[in-house]
């Protein structure tokens, strides 16, 4: 199963809130998770110790926005707020809506490097 990137910092805990459903919406600055749309994905925590995969989830579908107004109109999905540095820019975000979401038992293993995703073994 191939795995996305999502980082954890010490105040926004993304992938453990996607894993637990209670961020559905990812945002990203470029259009880097295109070719997972319809599928499942396992979510990998970073920025928290090793990476591991921790859950996953289907992305179900994206749009994009450079609409100040309507990314606060979905901040209980996508959880990123004025104060942080993945807040919208000038630029737009993209928006990769979430369903299904499932955290794992176990952390699974990771292998190796990938900026936007990478190799899950069980």
């Amino acid at each position: 199963m191939i795995g996305i990137n999502v980082r954890n910092t010490a105040n926004e805990k993304f992938a453990d809130w996607i894993v637990d459903g209670q961020k559905t919406i990812e945002t990203r600055k470029c259009h880097t998770l295109k070719r997972f749309v319809g599928k499942r994905v396992a979510i990998i925590r970073t920025g928290e110790g090793k990476a591991q995969a921790i859950g996953e989830v289907t992305i179900a579908s994206y749009a994009w926005t450079d609409s100040v107004e309507w990314f606060h109109r979905l901040i209980d999905g996508h959880k990123v707020d004025e104060s942080s540095k993945f807040f919208i820019d000038n630029k737009g975000k993209y928006l990769y809506f979430l369903k299904d979401a499932v955290r794992y038992d176990e952390p699974k293993q990771i292998y190796g490097f990938g900026i936007v995703s990478r190799q899950v073994h069980d």
